[in-house]
């Protein structure tokens, strides 16, 4: 496994759209913090009595991890845009007569997606450690199952966006259905369902990305906005469920296609 991450290493080290969406995503969980930090003291000097995102331990795992989900789409990109340019420059055709088979091809882009979920996680974990530590002036491990979670969830959407490219293989293409579907599509055809076809509930909960998004809601959303959601057991397999099939149905399409 480590002499087919090397060859990914080669190929991104000089890929400048790769130090750029990783540099907007470290960018960005920074600044966007500091940010809604700030909005908080506001809310504290005008006297409410509640924290919207609350920045002291325990519950800072909690909202560091939020934030970051809503910045997974700069690391998708980055996986859509490493695989569909394989396609694109057929160096996925190269690398098979150079004798890396099928099966190894796909499995190099998993590890680089696990190294992009481990990264951003890490990442996550150092600015949650930062803050906690700063705003309490100690150190706790209360909370921090939600760095967990978010690595779980960066692997899920990042999974996603593989098997996106995979199909698809043009980059646009995957990219746009990537975003409409992540921002708007799940939770159009999720409500649909809900409301119209099963008149539940639940049904939302256990869509592709929305399962791993429900694993770290806004420090009151258990029980404002996801409060008939399944136990987090019930939804680590979900997710569990959803990236071991991203991943199966990877290698089938990529073993049974016509290079």
């Amino acid at each position: 496994m480590l002499h087919l991450l090397k060859i990914e290493w080669l190929k991104l080290k000089n890929y400048k759209a790769f130090w750029i969406f990783l540099g907007l995503y470290i960018i960005g969980l920074f600044s966007i913090n500091y940010i809604l930090y700030q909005f908080q003291n506001e809310i504290k000097k005008s006297g409410a009595p509640f924290e919207l995102l609350p920045y002291n331990y325990p519950r800072v795992y909690q909202t560091i991890a939020w934030i970051s989900s809503w910045l997974l789409y700069f690391p998708g990109m980055l996986i859509i845009l490493v695989i569909s340019n394989e396609y694109s420059f057929k160096t996925h055709r190269q690398n098979i007569i150079d004798g890396l088979t099928r099966r190894q091809f796909i499995l190099s882009k998993i590890l680089v997606a696990l190294s992009l979920a481990l990264i951003t996680t890490i990442f996550t974990l150092v600015i949650a450690v930062l803050y906690g530590s700063y705003f309490s002036g100690s150190f706790s491990f209360e909370g921090i199952e939600y760095i967990l979670y978010c690595f779980l969830q960066s692997l899920c959407y990042l999974f996603f966006a593989m098997i996106l490219a995979v199909l698809l293989r043009r980059s646009g293409l995957a990219l746009a259905i990537f975003f409409l579907y992540g921002l708007i599509f799940e939770q159009l055809i999720g409500g649909l369902m809900d409301n119209k076809v099963l008149e539940s509930h639940s049904f939302w909960y256990y869509m592709p990305l929305e399962a791993s998004d429900v694993l770290i809601p806004i420090t009151f959303g258990q029980k404002v906005i996801y409060k008939d959601a399944p136990a987090d057991s019930v939804l680590l397999a979900v997710v569990l469920v959803y990236i071991a099939i991203y991943c199966f149905f990877s290698f089938r399409k990529f073993e049974r296609d016509d290079l």
